[in-house]
């Protein structure tokens, strides 16, 4: 995907983080949100990530 692809005011976020095997390359590890769910979803993964690490303790 290129910039000229971005739609106003979207980001672009991998659904499957790379830490947790998305694959950073495949179109369909990706998806458009907007900021504000970019953040919640970015809240999410670092939660898991985080308990995910706590457990391994």
């Amino acid at each position: 995907m290129n910039k000229q692809e971005r739609p106003k005011g979207m980001e672009l976020f991998e659904i499957t983080p790379v830490i947790l095997g998305g694959d950073p390359t495949c179109p369909e590890n990706k998806t458009w949100l907007t900021r504000q769910q970019h953040f919640e979803a970015v809240r999410y993964w670092n939660r898991v990530i985080s308990n995910m690490r706590k457990e391994q303790r």
